[in-house]
Order: structure tokens, then C-alpha cells, then sequence
């Protein structure tokens, strides 16, 4: 498991005074190209100033970027037994990346064996620093303590980063309202608030709609918030804060 950087950034991004952030998981990262054109025309999604993806392959996380115009950092945490592919998480964003590193939290998948991981960059927001987090949690079949671990381990790994300005986001794979008031909680002890409270669910399954995906913040206050529908990249609603 290693890091990989890429992407060209833009030429052109300027700092308007608010933080844009998307989260999305992109699943298997297979229509990656329907993603980066979400990205680049939808009026809630385009201009972000930070691009958290899970579900990723490199190849995937490279056209993105290449497409949007923005800098990488992804690592995959293991090569998933349904698609083959690498299942990593990415950081990408229109302005400089720096310290990327990856934290490993605890526990494998109870059913495919497979780690999960945070990938993290120092993004270089205008004259702010701002440590992001793209963030893939195991799904509700590993133990409730279990997950409640690798909760505690997001929140340990990222407390003491400088600089003080800290986004956490991706998916939680929470699907009660007791599992997003476990994350809320945990978050909350290290300074960080749900800025994407309110936002509406991101996704529909068997008839049923879940808030799986999350966006956390620390030193930044949240102005405004919501959820993208009806896109055909993923079966995930990507998320956007402001």
C-alpha cells in the first residue's frame, strides 16, 4: 500500500473567502468519467475547493483529476474480490496538496477480510492550510465496538494535526440515526462538528433512504449544505458543504 500523487491542479483558482467540499463515494470507481463531469458542470459540485472519493482505483482518481483540473493524493487499501480493482480513497483539489499520508484503522471486514483506511493531504486553500481527510469506514457487519474503533482512530489520528483547520469526510457507512450520533460524538471530542447536518440522505436501497455519508469540521463554521440526486455515477449521492 502506497501513496500516489498526480494531477495538474488549476491555473486559475482563487480564493473566494468560503471553503467549497464534496464527498463521494464513487462505486468501484467505475464510472469515474461520469463523475468528472459532474464535477466539472453541476452548479453544486464544480469550482470545489476540496474532492474527497472513495471506492477509488488510481486510474480513476488520475482522470478525475486530469479532467476537472486538480492535484491528487490516493492510496488503495486493498483490491476488492468483486470488481478486482484497487478500493482506495482519494484527496483532490484545485490547489496545492502536501504531507499526504495514510492512516490504517483497525479491523478487517468480517465477510472479504479487507482493511479500510484514511487518506489524508494538507491542502492549500488560498493563504489557509486546511488538513483534509477522505475517509472509508467497514460496513454495519463488522461489531458495533469494532466500528466504534475505527471511529475513535479517524478522531485520534487527526486531533493533534497542524494546522488547526481540519475537514473530515467520506462515508461512515452509517445506517441508524445511533450510528451518525456515535461519529457526532466521537468527532465532537476533538473540536470537529457534522457541517453536513441537514443535508438529506445519499442512498436509496431497497426502497429505503440512508445518510451514509458525512462531512466534519474544525475551525471552519458550516454555511450551507446538501445532497446532489438523480446523477448516474454511483449508487452515492455525492454531498457538498460550504
Amino acid at each position: 500500500m502506497s501513496l500516489r500523487t498526480g494531477g495538474g491542479g488549476s491555473t486559475t483558482a482563487t480564493f473566494s473567502g468560503t471553503v467549497s467540499v464534496v464527498t463521494w463515494n464513487i462505486q468501484f470507481g467505475i464510472r469515474a468519467d461520469e463523475a468528472a463531469a459532474a464535477l466539472r458542470s453541476h452548479g453544486a459540485l464544480h469550482g470545489a475547493d476540496i474532492v474527497l472519493l472513495q471506492e477509488m482505483d488510481e486510474a480513476g482518481a488520475s482522470l478525475i483529476a486530469d479532467q476537472v483540473g486538480l492535484h491528487y493524493v490516493f492510496a488503495a487499501g486493498s483490491v476488492h474480490p468483486k470488481s478486482g480493482r484497487d478500493f482506495g480513497n482519494a484527496v483532490l483539489s484545485p490547489w496545492p496538496l502536501s504531507r499526504a499520508a495514510i492512516v490504517d484503522l483497525p479491523h478487517k471486514s468480517a465477510v472479504q477480510g479487507q482493511p479500510r483506511i484514511v487518506v489524508r493531504a494538507t491542502v492549500a486553500v488560498g493563504p489557509h492550510r486546511i488538513d483534509a481527510c477522505s475517509v472509508h469506514t467497514e460496513v454495519p457487519t463488522l461489531s458495533g465496538p469494532k466500528r466504534l474503533e475505527q471511529f475513535a482512530a479517524i478522531a485520534s489520528a487527526t486531533e493533534s494535526w497542524d494546522p488547526d483547520l481540519l475537514v473530515i469526510g467520506g462515508d461512515f457507512n452509517t445506517l441508524t440515526r445511533r450510528g451518525i450520533a456515535a461519529v457526532d460524538k466521537r468527532m465532537a471530542a476533538i473540536g470537529a462538528v457534522r457541517a453536513s447536518t441537514g443535508a438529506g440522505t445519499t442512498l436509496r436501497r431497497g426502497g429505503r433512504e440512508f445518510a451514509l455519508d458525512h462531512v466534519f469540521a474544525r475551525g471552519l463554521a458550516p454555511l450551507d449544505t446538501g445532497v446532489v440526486k438523480g446523477l448516474d455515477a454511483s449508487d452515492h449521492r455525492p454531498l457538498w458543504v460550504q
